[in-house]
């Protein structure tokens, strides 16, 4: 008797498009309390525009929306995960002193202009 492996738990979301008759099952990269990440980082669907079901692979988001409410959230989910890149490679640990140019460096030309005009006045 073959026993039958367990698959591991998956979260797809389900887009079905506005005519009803197509939809696009998207693998969930990321869930948030806000919003799904879905696809490979190409699609952010507001939690509140979905229904979540349970299936026997795993939970299963379905949203029933138009066709230009993806394309923006594809624009979306670009402009998200370009902010975390960016947030990631500017992380500093808490704590962390930030760089700050030396004070030296800002009163140098002062302390330079003083001895010039002590000198011009010591050479007459």
């Amino acid at each position: 008797m073959a026993k039958k492996e367990q698959s591991p738990i998956r979260e797809r979301l389900v887009i079905l498009e506005h005519d009803g008759m197509t939809c696009d099952i998207l693998p969930v990269r990321d869930v948030g309390h806000d919003r799904i990440l879905a696809g490979s980082g190409e699609v952010s669907v507001p939690m509140k525009d979905v229904k979540q079901f349970i299936s026997p692979e795993g939970r299963v988001y379905v949203a029933h929306v138009p066709e230009w409410y993806i394309n923006e959230s594809k624009h979306l989910a670009e402009v998200e995960m370009a902010t975390v890149i960016n947030q990631a490679v500017n992380y500093q640990k808490p704590g962390t002193v930030t760089s700050r140019p030396s004070n030296f460096l800002l009163w140098f030309p002062w302390i330079l202009a003083v001895f010039a005009i002590i000198f011009a006045i010591l050479k007459r």
